[in-house]
């Protein structure tokens, strides 16, 4: 159908009842079967090579173009529904896993949501107006951040949002997500017999203790909210040798970038510290990327409890405490970004060997469709109403 015919049409209240009560029971057991076997099969982040050709090949039966790889990223894709349409929506996909664990994150089942939801407008994409949906899948949200080196690329500039639903033990509109930084403190000195020369040497494990020490007196001088973490990731080969060489791994984490941005130059300063007083050399390495705060202002909190209750679902009362951290703050500086959660049980914890088993029960099932149907809920509201979508913007880059 040709963009001026689509213009003249409109996302239809019936249309959209359409999409909840039978395009998407429709593709139900395809996108379990799917979510089931990633389950079963987890692959870590910048890994997933067999998940990610696996979901392209379920998007590819259904008719649509994939991008893959995408924007240099190996695991990365996007395929496109309706190009041109002067409204343009992304649902985002991750599908890694964690170190042992697997998949208690759950991130096989909150990809598949999005999955399911592109396949159902996809059904319909002739009857939804000048809209555009497409859907990206982004690799390695647990470390690697995925998200973040395609936003550099410019991957989410054009969108009048991004979103999707992550799976969790409640149902939030409100997550909110600190920055984070991460670095690896490498010094150099020189060895020497701890016993018979111990002068000779210069002792890097010293550095890595000092860098310790001043970072744990620093807690009582930033925001009381932020968070310095680390551990030692090299401390010396044997005790009769003067170590001259050790490292340290550290993340900061604080409520907003521009506290962080201070905080992790302190901690940095601190470790340039250890070195002049140790007479070791320092070498600063960044240690994953760099994520960007996320906070969800009232109105958008609104919103997203209005979907949950149109699909017929109550939200948990409070909000999550801000002190984890996504890379779905470094999307949100690009465009207009959402991030609900969807309970899959109140008794299970993520990143918990409970979690990662429950991703095939009948529960979690019920939560992909459910997720989906939040999904196509948030953008037929926003794309029904220029006012709110204005709103929602002028709302989310004043935060």
């Amino acid at each position: 159908m040709a963009h001026k015919e689509r213009k003249e049409m409109m996302w239809s209240k019936e249309i959209h009842d359409k999409l909840l009560t039978e395009i998407l029971p429709a593709l139900e057991k395809e996108c379990y079967e799917m979510n089931d076997d990633i389950a079963r099969n987890p692959e870590l982040g910048s890994e997933e090579y067999e998940t990610s050709r696996k979901i392209v090949e379920l998007l590819r039966s259904h008719g649509l173009q994939v991008e893959y790889p995408f924007a240099g990223v190996e695991t990365a894709f996007k395929a496109i529904i309706n190009p041109g349409g002067s409204k343009k929506a992304a649902f985002l996909a991750e599908y890694d896993a964690l170190p042992e664990i697997g998949h208690g994150c759950g991130h096989c089942a909150s990809g598949m949501a999005s999955v399911m939801a592109i396949l159902a407008v996809n059904e319909i994409k002739a009857s939804i107006g000048d809209v555009q949906i497409d859907i990206i899948g982004t690799p390695d949200e647990e470390w690697g951040g995925g998200k973040v080196q395609l936003q550099r690329k410019g991957a989410f500039d054009d969108y009048d949002f991004a979103a999707m639903v992550h799976m969790m033990n409640s149902n939030l509109a409100k997550m909110n997500f600190y920055a984070l930084d991460g670095m690896k403190f490498v010094f150099k000195g020189s060895p020497a017999h701890a016993a018979a020369c111990p002068e000779k040497g210069r002792n890097a494990l010293n550095a890595v203790r000092l860098l310790f020490d001043s970072t744990d007196m620093m807690r009582q001088h930033v925001v009381k909210e932020a968070i310095i973490s680390g551990y030692i990731s090299d401390g010396g080969t044997a005790s009769n040798i003067v170590p001259a060489d050790a490292s340290a791994n550290f993340i900061t984490r604080a409520p907003r970038r521009k506290q962080l941005d201070e905080i992790t130059k302190w901690v940095k300063d601190c470790a340039k510290a250890a070195a002049m007083a140790t007479r070791t050399e320092l070498e600063i390495l960044s240690d994953g990327e760099d994520y960007d705060d996320y906070f969800v202002g009232p109105l958008k909190e609104q919103l997203l409890a209005d979907c949950f209750h149109s699909i017929g679902l109550d939200i948990a009362e409070g909000e999550k405490p801000a002190n984890g951290s996504s890379d779905i703050g470094n999307v949100a500086s690009s465009c207009v970004a959402f991030h609900p959660t969807m309970s899959i049980g109140q008794d299970l914890e993520v990143h918990t060997y409970e979690f990662a088993e429950a991703m095939t029960d009948p529960k979690t099932h019920e939560a992909i469709r459910k997720s989906a149907e939040y999904l196509l809920e948030l953008t037929y509201k926003l794309f029904t109403d220029d006012d709110l979508l204005a709103r929602i913007k002028a709302e989310h880059f004043q935060l």
